[in-house]
């Protein structure tokens, strides 16, 4: 019996909140004006990750001439 009462009010808060976020009104306020066009963005987009592309390729080639040198300290507390 007690199941019966545990599911009937899980549904019932359910259709309650359903019904309770179906009466919300959405604002009639417009959306603001896209600030750049798509193909300014993309065009940024393709930029910024050539300079990481570059950058990528100066920190490979001062890792592969063997000057830099890597310690990786591990925590004993963690």
């Amino acid at each position: 019996m007690k199941r019966y009462l545990g599911w009937t009010l899980l549904v019932a808060a359910g259709l309650l909140l359903g019904v309770a976020s179906s009466s919300y009104q959405r604002s009639n306020a417009d959306s603001p004006p896209p600030t750049a066009d798509s193909g300014d963005v993309n065009a940024d987009t393709v930029a910024v990750l050539k300079e990481i592309r570059a950058q990528l390729k100066e920190i490979n080639a001062h890792l592969n001439t063997g000057v830099t040198k890597v310690t990786v300290v591990m925590n004993a507390n963690r």
